[in-house]
């Protein structure tokens, strides 16, 4: 089997529902740690803390944690607690059940997309 690169367009499907007014304010708000740590946890053991704000980071940009994992062999990021457990995330050739599962999800955000589709067409039907 021969392999080759291939770039893929990311597509990302928006769904609108236009069939209804709402009044009101719906807000989302979400609370900023001044003062911040990163963590992972295996199961219920022990948290770990692998990062934290800096006493001197600018006041200019938003603390964040980034992982990048690339689509080459190779390419992963381990954790490790004290007792020797270990977490990885990492990249592999795409398998069967992993076909299966993209499968899956393109079959449900269809199966989605026509049942708002669907129910929008019944309600114009209905009026």
């Amino acid at each position: 089997m021969s392999k080759s690169k291939k770039t893929k367009k990311v597509e990302e499907v928006k769904i609108e529902d236009n069939t209804q007014e709402l009044e009101g304010t719906i807000s989302l708000s979400q609370e900023k740690y001044e003062e911040c740590e990163w963590c992972f946890q295996f199961d219920e053991d022990d948290v770990q803390v692998f990062a934290w704000t800096d006493d001197n980071s600018s006041a200019n940009e938003d603390p964040k944690v980034i992982f990048t994992v690339t689509n080459s062999k190779g390419s992963y990021i381990t954790f490790s607690n004290k007792e020797g457990k270990t977490f990885k995330i990492f990249a592999r050739e795409l398998t069967n059940e992993g076909r299966i599962l993209r499968q899956q999800q393109k079959e449900l955000a269809i199966n989605m997309k026509n049942q708002l589709e669907n129910g929008s067409e019944n309600k114009e039907t209905q009026s």
